[in-house]
């Protein structure tokens, strides 16, 4: 398992890197005062702070990647932590097949299906 850890850790921290770098190209290229501002205040802060100062921001191009990001960064603390691969809601093992689809996944199969 720890071969397949830390395959998943890797495409985990390379969808993360590669979120950063659409937000930030995204807000880059907005004409908007109000875009070029966040743009800046995402440059200060660390990118785990993101999601949250994203959360205020309701367009359909941030959205996505915001949540997206949010659940990349949740199933990295998980991985330091040692609880990565746990169901977040029956506590039980989530599927190696479901997390090799998914690194992200935060559900067993049951729990998604609401069977669990």
């Amino acid at each position: 398992m720890s071969i397949r850890l830390n395959q998943l850790r890797t495409r985990l921290l390379e969808e993360q890197q590669q979120l950063q770098q659409q937000i930030a190209s995204f807000l880059a290229a907005q004409p908007s005062q109000d875009y070029q501002q966040l743009h800046l205040k995402l440059e200060q802060l660390p990118l785990p702070r993101w999601p949250e100062l994203l959360l205020h921001w309701h367009t359909p191009e941030l959205r996505g990647p915001s949540k997206r990001l949010e659940a990349v960064q949740a199933a990295l603390s998980q991985m330091e932590i040692g609880l990565y691969g746990i169901c977040c809601d029956c506590e039980s093992r989530i599927e190696v097949e479901r997390l090799e689809l998914d690194p992200a996944e935060q559900r067993c199969a049951k729990c998604s299906l609401g069977v669990g």
